[in-house]
């Protein structure tokens, strides 16, 4: 019984091997010139598959094989750890989502001393010597934020409340609150009594008044340290005494937690909100009107320009510091047409 049941496990062996094999070699294996390293920073998995297949596809355009690395391991391994896998596994380029940690620009100027070149996507790493940045114009960002918010205070009154990642380190955040005073100060005239400190996200305020009017904005930095920490914090937001008039969102995940937190508390209505990125479940939550509008990065751009920021640096030795990668604004009758897209 036990040899019949061998010879069986073999022989299903050998016949999978006689599927997968033509003339020694497998159906589907391919090479490639080039082996591109991609590390994504943590949370935000719908965006970063977004912006991975992209990169994938352009890759396979350019004989070179974009690997998500460090994706379906056993364990979970930190961006430095990522990092220095990459550099020791000698690739031939590295994406990765920058931050302003000190770990992260040594492990880049190491890659870079090592002869691999690297791209910096999303967030930059600005101290580093990496060959490129790929993202969007945070500063362009805070201003269709700034425009968004005077469509839902036309008054020129009211309070808003920008959400803050306390994990993020680079200054991307305090750009984008920049932008967001300095639109609305524009078109609220010239503020009184406005006090703004940007050097430290977690205390950042902001207060404009036009003469009689006013808009007052707010931060809360949110903990994203933990598993459903975004959740909870969000969730205070929406147990405490006064909600804000506009709730602002400055990434998918605070999205995402902000529209589930309305329709729990039956805050739908009460509270106005701008998010981040058009996921499919963002934009349902867009076309019911329960998120007022998206602010979105076009992930496929993001991708491409990555894969094309490195083959040009390692054909010629040069390429652009920075690449800019376009946003739109999404509001609810558009974010039903997407939805209907096949």
């Amino acid at each position: 019984m036990f040899l019949t049941f061998m010879i069986l496990i073999v022989a299903l062996i050998l016949y999978w091997l006689g599927n997968r094999m033509a003339g020694g070699e497998p159906k589907d294996y391919s090479t490639y010139s080039r082996h591109y390293a991609m590390i994504t920073a943590q949370g935000d998995e719908d965006f970063w598959n977004e912006v991975y297949e992209s990169a994938l596809a352009e890759g396979r355009e350019r004989d070179v094989y974009v690997e998500r690395f460090g994706a379906n391991l056993a364990v979970d391994y930190d961006r430095g750890e990522l990092l220095d896998m990459a550099v020791r596994a000698s690739v031939d380029g590295i994406i990765v989502a920058g931050d302003e940690e000190e770990e992260t620009t040594a492990l880049i100027d190491e890659a870079v001393e090592q002869g691999i070149p690297v791209v910096t996507v999303q967030n930059d790493c600005i101290e580093s010597r990496r060959q490129c940045f790929v993202g969007c114009n945070n500063y362009n960002i805070g201003q269709e934020y700034g425009r968004q918010i005077l469509k839902m205070l036309p008054d020129g009154v009211g309070r808003v409340l920008v959400l803050m990642d306390e994990s993020r380190t680079d200054s991307g955040q305090n750009l984008i609150l920049l932008a967001i005073r300095e639109t609305l100060e524009e078109a609220l005239g010239n503020t009184d009594g406005m006090v703004v400190n940007l050097g430290d996200s977690g205390t950042a305020y902001a207060s404009f008044t036009s003469g009689a009017l006013g808009i007052t904005v707010d931060t809360c930095s949110v903990d994203s340290s933990r598993d459903f920490s975004a959740e909870e914090s969000i969730r205070d937001i929406f147990l405490g005494e006064e909600l804000p008039d506009v709730l602002v969102c400055l990434n998918a995940v605070h999205t995402r937690c902000a529209y589930s937190a309305a329709v729990d508390y039956n805050k739908v209505g009460t509270v106005q909100m701008i998010g981040y990125y058009d996921s499919d479940t963002i934009l349902d939550a867009v076309s019911k009107n329960i998120v007022q509008a998206t602010v979105a990065p076009d992930t496929s751009q993001m991708g491409k320009l990555s894969v094309e920021a490195l083959d040009e640096y390692v054909e010629t030795g040069y390429t652009n510091g920075y690449m800019a990668v376009d946003i739109h604004v999404i509001t609810p009758d558009e974010a039903e047409e997407l939805m209907e897209l096949p």
